[in-house]
């Protein structure tokens, strides 16, 4: 600053530099706040997704599970003649009601044929109740395939959709730090003149 100036100059300068303080704070503030917005915002995200991941570990085990019991039991239908193999058939058939999700659905008469199947063994109901229940297995088996297809399908695009978000708002984030220390780096230089300014006004 030159060495005289005018005490109006001085005064304008102040009040000048104030507003220059004033309005970089609230920028300041208003940066912070949207990187606390954002912060959250991922946090929730990242919650959900966990979740969901969860949920899909959870469910593809048990699908996993079924599968295997189901073709297991498919297989074991298919030539069972003998009561000693009707016997393994009928376990079979018991392990997969065991090991089926909670989710699947069974009609009155899927139950009624299930319980009395698995005590024909060795009758002349078997054969072709064998027959009936590995159709139904059979559609079973083809439905939580299918169920499992559309879930890696669904866990694959949740999660590219999750990264996605993260980087948008990862970059954000170091979008506003690199404005908030630009801006308190010029509040900090716009004080520095102020007090200057202020020292001068003031002799």
């Amino acid at each position: 600053f030159p060495t005289r100036r005018s005490s109006d100059l001085l005064s304008q300068e102040i009040l000048k530099l104030k507003g220059e303080i004033a309005t970089l704070d609230s920028q300041i503030t208003e940066l912070e706040d949207g990187m606390k917005e954002n912060e959250d915002m991922v946090a929730e995200a990242t919650s959900i997704r966990e979740k969901e991941n969860t949920d899909y570990v959870a469910e593809t085990a048990e699908t996993k599970e079924a599968l295997t019991a189901l073709e297991k039991a498919i297989t074991v239908l298919k030539g069972t003649e003998l009561v000693q193999e009707q016997t393994h058939a009928t376990m079979a058939v018991k392990k997969v009601m065991e090991v089926l999700p909670s989710r699947a659905q069974f009609s009155p008469d899927q139950v009624a044929l299930i319980s009395e199947f698995l005590s024909s063994a060795g009758t002349a109901k078997y054969a072709p109740q064998s027959n009936t229940v590995q159709g139904m297995l059979k559609d079973m088996y083809e439905t939580f395939a299918s169920n499992l297809e559309s879930a890696t399908a669904t866990e694959a695009k949740n999660n590219r959709d999750f990264e996605d978000f993260i980087a948008v708002k990862t970059a954000e984030m170091k979008e506003d730090q690199a404005l908030v220390a630009k801006k308190t780096s010029d509040k900090a230089e716009a004080e520095s003149r102020l007090v200057d300014t202020q020292a001068m006004y003031d002799d």
